[in-house]
């Protein structure tokens, strides 16, 4: 009978998991639902199993995740009358993702288990394409039945705005391309995935997002410099224009932030939240205050966001917590690296090189968006992070074995 729950909750977990994955673009309330569903299954299967593996084979993670959210506690002490809010946020808004990883780490300790987690990924953001093709072609979106402009109109897909659906496609185009690299049996996969990566970089462009370009950008130069191996010769040919790529669009970018007329208000958004990082540099104004702080410190703005996940970060919270999720994010990136350039060229690395890129395009396009503080996009990002984390540690912890064999 034990036996039997432990697999039920299991397999509760798992799909669940899958669920929000797909969800994640059309559903928010499905998305809630279900990372409750998660969270009940995983505590229940601990009571009864009271099976700590993934912790111990985890540990470093832990800990730096561990520091990060002591460094992000401390800044309560500077929330004053709004301490309530910044606990509420604190505990439910960020607390959820440390339970989120353990549950994943514990669950998907088996690459057949994060590949159909891709799987699901890439079915669920390619009806995303199609929507936003037929959003911008054909004057509807048909996962939310959301209506078009115009052939002229900046697509959205099914979210709110196109930075968000710009967001989405960062994470997941790494994915596509990586897939489409790996040695598929039938060529006629290969070929879909191909079509496939293309399409969603056409629905990028047409967002408009420039954020989102260098975040794919990033993510796809990641992918050639670990398929290549680090080795110069075989990177030059991508690094060159890639590099030009950079250049062109960060010079256009810093122009239009200062002189635009349609990104200018970034600018002041910025210097509102340095005077906010200025009076509170080292603990913050406390996690979850930014947006009724805002309108102290930015003129002519109502309450807002930042536009920038670490100047948010570094006001919320301080420079501390700020660096501590450096060195958090450094380590898996660390792990990630290590464990892609030992591993063969099965789908297993092309899988883990392909949610690392996606992270990296996602961390890129935060510099100019809050999209770890938003509900629907933060999911993807996490869930990658503990999808990695899972592949680069059972990797790692398998050829260590076997090293230890041998």
């Amino acid at each position: 009978m034990r036996e039997k729950a432990l697999r039920y909750l299991d397999a509760g977990v798992e799909y669940a998991v899958y669920g929000i994955i797909f969800f994640i673009p059309i559903s928010i309330a499905m998305v809630s639902s279900l990372a409750v569903l998660v969270l009940v299954c995983f505590l229940l299967k601990k009571i009864i199993d009271k099976d700590f593996s993934a912790l111990k084979n985890n540990r470093i993670f832990f800990l730096y995740l561990l520091i990060f959210f002591i460094f992000m506690s401390l800044s309560l002490f500077h929330s004053g009358a709004l301490i309530g809010k910044s606990l509420k946020a604190l505990l439910l808004k960020w607390g959820r993702w440390p339970l989120l990883l353990w549950a994943i780490l514990d669950v998907f300790n088996r690459p057949r288990r994060v590949t159909k987690a891709m799987a699901v990924f890439i079915f669920s953001a390619a009806l995303v394409g199609l929507s936003a093709c037929a959003q911008k072609f054909l004057g509807f979106e048909f996962l939310r039945w959301k209506p078009s402009g115009g052939y002229f109109a900046t697509p959205t897909g099914p979210f709110k705005n196109p930075n968000a659906l710009s967001a989405y496609l960062t994470c997941l185009i790494p994915v596509f391309l990586g897939v489409s690299l790996y040695q598929w049996k039938r060529i006629f996969l290969k070929i879909l995935f191909i079509l496939a990566t293309c399409t969603l970089m056409a629905v990028s462009l047409w967002t408009n997002t420039r954020g989102g370009w260098l975040g794919i950008m990033l993510g796809l130069f990641y992918i050639i410099v670990i398929i290549s191996g680090c080795r110069l010769k075989k990177t030059l040919p991508f690094l060159l224009p890639i590099s030009l790529f950079f250049y062109i669009a960060s010079i256009s970018g810093f122009i239009s932030l200062y002189a635009g007329k349609l990104d200018s208000h970034r600018f002041l958004l910025f210097q509102g939240s340095w005077k906010m990082i200025q009076d509170n540099p080292f603990l913050g104004k406390g996690v979850g205050t930014y947006m009724d702080y805002s309108t102290h410190y930015i003129n002519n703005f109502g309450a807002c966001y930042a536009h920038n996940c670490y100047l948010q970060m570094w006001a919320e919270t301080g420079i501390f917590a700020l660096l501590s999720f450096f060195l958090f994010m450094g380590y898996i990136f660390y792990r990630s690296i290590k464990a892609s350039l030992r591993m063969p060229k099965t789908l297993d690395f092309f899988v883990l090189i392909s949610f690392t890129a996606g992270m990296l395009g996602f961390l890129a396009h935060s510099f100019f968006e809050v999209h770890l503080y938003s509900f629907q996009l933060s999911f993807i990002f996490w869930i990658l992070l503990g999808l990695s984390v899972s592949l680069s540690t059972k990797f790692l912890q398998d050829l260590s074995l076997d090293q230890k064999r041998s």
